[in-house]
């Protein structure tokens, strides 16, 4: 695969806000002209443990990847370093995700004993939970052999559905996207009261996590680019949705018929049925990224094989592609195959055995 993950496993990592200086900074090189350069020593964000206990795999996987995608309009690949976020502490993460009071002004979570109108008739939720979490990346710039921060995008992860004493309810987008906006403003004002931060860039984006049983990851709603002269936010549309479903149709009815004939044509490759199941992002109602699992049970690896190659000039073969298409072949539970076809129409397969 053209773009591989590189797990860096450094013990005794100090997590501090000091900038990378000196001869012992490294550049890791990209693998795609698209991407970040990052910085050795990696420095693990002091917040990650939070974010592991309160965000599944599919959400912290997509906040992360698509705040950096959309960070790119602001702090380009060609002049930033990527760094894991140092500023949010678990102290200045814990007044953030706490309520807002006297002694709490930056909490961005609704006032104890507050009825927080969810946008339906005249429901409200008391005591109700609306920030989730906040995620930060951080971004560098090179100076006389330096790397002092130049920039930060942070993502607010907001709840949608809300647990009541009987059920959930859910907040309406537009409920939702005016509080996390005001929200939004707050945390700016928050980073800007820290020390050395006043004059920091920041880009501010809103995660709205789905459903704890759902299979999909959540979606971003809106985003801003902040200075020390102001700024504002805009809605996001992005969503994503199974194929194929009744969503995926209004959005797009070719590309959901199109993979309906991908899955007739693998599902029957082997005498023992092919499940494919397909995900789909859409980014202002196009298609941005595909996704497709194939699960079997494998007996031989010719079997693996031919499905490989099969696959990959089925994907190749879909009409009006302008994303790239990931696939990963799975035997039961263990994947022996991962596949990436890019927007370039580049083709990669690693058999993983």
């Amino acid at each position: 695969m053209k773009k591989l993950i590189l797990i860096l496993s450094l013990l005794f990592l100090v997590a501090c806000q000091s900038e990378p200086t000196g001869p012992d900074v490294q550049v890791i090189n990209r693998i795609d002209k698209d991407d970040y350069q990052m910085l050795l020593p990696f420095n693990a964000s002091p917040i990650r443990n939070y974010h592991g206990t309160y965000l599944g795999r599919t959400d912290f996987m997509e906040i992360g990847s698509r705040l950096e995608a959309k960070s790119k309009e602001h702090f380009s690949p060609e002049e930033y370093y990527l760094a894991e976020g140092q500023v949010l502490t678990n102290a200045l993460l814990g007044q953030l995700v706490k309520r807002e009071s006297t002694d709490n002004p930056y909490g961005l979570n609704p006032p104890k004993d507050s009825d927080f109108l969810i946008g339906t008739s005249d429901i409200s939720v008391k005591d109700a939970v609306v920030v989730a979490d906040v995620m930060e990346i951080d971004f560098h710039i090179e100076e006389r052999n330096e790397y002092p921060l130049a920039g930060i995008s942070l993502a607010i992860v907001l709840n949608q559905n809300l647990r009541t004493e009987d059920s959930f309810v859910t907040i309406t987008d537009q409920v939702l996207y005016d509080y996390g906006t005001n929200m939004g403003r707050k945390l700016d004002r928050f980073i800007r009261s820290l020390t050395d931060l006043e004059d920091i860039p920041l880009f501010i984006a809103l995660y709205v996590t789905n459903p704890t049983d759902a299979v999909l990851p959540g979606r971003f709603i809106g985003s801003g680019y902040f200075t020390a002269r102001g700024g504002q936010f805009a809605k996001d549309d992005e969503v994503w949705a199974l194929l194929p479903s009744t969503q995926a149709s209004s959005l797009n009815t070719n590309l959901v018929e199109q993979f309906n004939q991908i899955k007739s044509a693998l599902t029957i490759f082997t005498p023992e049925a092919v499940g494919v199941v397909g995900e789909v992002r859409f980014v202002d109602q196009q298609a941005d990224f595909m996704r497709l699992t194939l699960t079997l049970q494998a007996k031989t690896y010719a079997e693996i094989q031919g499905l490989a190659q099969y696959t990959a000039q089925l994907i190749q073969e879909i009409d009006n592609r302008e994303y790239p298409v990931v696939v990963r072949i799975n035997s039961i539970s263990e994947t022996l195959v991962l596949m990436e076809l890019t927007v370039d129409d580049e083709l990669s397969i690693i058999y993983t055995y």
